[in-house]
């Protein structure tokens, strides 16, 4: 049987892909906010830019975590 349990590089891969994808999604969801607001819908662009500011606080824990997995590890000390 198969052991289900990801390597370090599938996950580190896998949490980058899914960091640059949510700033594509936040990019965007400004972008709405910004026409949202140019049409004069003042209070519905402040509840998205509201939603993106817990996106954006998380983003250092996040770009932290993918840092400390795709560090090299130290090579093993040998005897002599």
């Amino acid at each position: 049987m198969e052991d289900p349990a990801m390597s370090e590089r599938e996950l580190t891969t896998l949490l980058s892909l899914m960091n640059q994808r949510q700033a594509c999604l936040s990019s965007a969801c400004k972008e709405i906010a910004d026409w949202i607001d140019r049409q004069g819908d003042v209070p519905a662009a402040g509840k998205i830019r509201a939603s993106l500011k817990a996106l954006e606080a998380d983003e250092a824990q996040v770009r932290k975590t993918l840092t400390s997995l795709t560090l090299d590890r130290p090579l093993p000390k040998f005897r002599s």
